[in-house]
């Protein structure tokens, strides 16, 4: 990482930590408990994955993928990051933040571009190989985890354009049916 982007980080930690020690000053002075403040504190620091758009938590992922490989093996990897598998649409997955160690819930859709994060990634930036393996080898894990949710949407979207069809070919079947009963029949009588 370049020094101008660690200068960054330092700087916005040193804001984090001022704004804690306000926060705590005038709070602290103005409270009778001292449990609320520590409470409203920790609210404070502490993100929300409603917060992080879907970009965001694609970019999120991606970095904490990459940097973790970086160091690790892909099972360790996995198993330090991947807090849950829920296998649900609103909850692929859980993935722990490299920040505040929180899990942050993907979605199928999120779960998804994180996969295309990863493989644009590979594909852009040359990383060492073991690194490129690992990364390699979380993109076929998390399609483990989607492509059955994928195809299952498919086979949903199918049978439910099936049903629509057989819907209004019966329903113009009727139609015509009781458009037959009330026209008149002709009598020999004029």
């Amino acid at each position: 990482m370049s020094e101008w982007v660690q200068g960054l980080k330092r700087a916005a930690i040193g804001r984090g930590v001022l704004l804690a020690g306000m926060v705590i000053l005038i709070a602290g002075c103005h409270s009778g408990d001292r449990s609320d403040v520590l409470k409203d504190l920790s609210n404070l620091t502490q993100p929300k994955t409603t917060t992080l758009g879907p970009i965001h938590l694609a970019a999120e992922g991606s970095e904490a993928i990459t940097e973790t490989c970086g160091k690790q093996s892909f099972e360790n990897a996995r198993n330090g990051l991947i807090v849950s598998q829920t296998g649900l649409h609103e909850d692929v997955f859980a993935l722990r933040s490299r920040t505040s160690y929180v899990s942050i819930a993907f979605g199928l859709d999120d779960a998804l571009r994180l996969e295309e994060v990863l493989r644009k990634k590979l594909n852009e930036n040359q990383q060492p190989a073991e690194e490129r393996e690992c990364v390699q080898q979380f993109v076929g894990y998390l399609e483990t985890l989607t492509d059955p949710m994928v195809e299952q949407d498919k086979l949903t979207k199918d049978l439910d354009a099936a049903a629509f069809k057989d819907s209004t070919r019966e329903a113009q079947e009727e139609l015509k049916r009781e458009q037959q009963k009330a026209e008149p029949t002709p009598s020999g009588r004029d």
